[in-house]
């Protein structure tokens, strides 16, 4: 097998694909975590006591902690990510009057 000799760039176009691919995996944690909610309060809770104490449930607990932590550098990216976008356009609005 070939090794492609390819160079990895940070411009716009991987910042956004970055943010891209991110925001896909916060949505679907997110709708993951409602879905569980529903499937456990139709379980009720004395069934729902052994899943919560299982080693399991503590790990997913623990990661959407850590998902909530990370909002304030999802934010912080998205605003990189925008400066990005307004230095591009600039420098794309300046070439065009050479």
């Amino acid at each position: 097998m070939e090794e492609q000799n390819t160079t990895l760039e940070w411009n716009l176009e991987s910042a956004e694909l970055a943010y891209s691919v991110i925001a896909r995996y916060v949505e679907h944690t997110q709708i993951s975590g409602i879905l569980i909610a529903v499937m456990a309060s139709a379980l009720g809770e004395e069934r729902v006591q052994p899943i919560v104490e299982s080693g399991h449930w503590q790990s997913f607990m623990a990661s959407k902690r850590e998902l909530a932590d990370a909002k304030t550098d999802i934010e912080h990216l998205t605003k990189l990510i925008e400066r990005l976008q307004s230095e591009v356009k600039r420098d794309n609005g300046t070439n065009r009057n050479d």
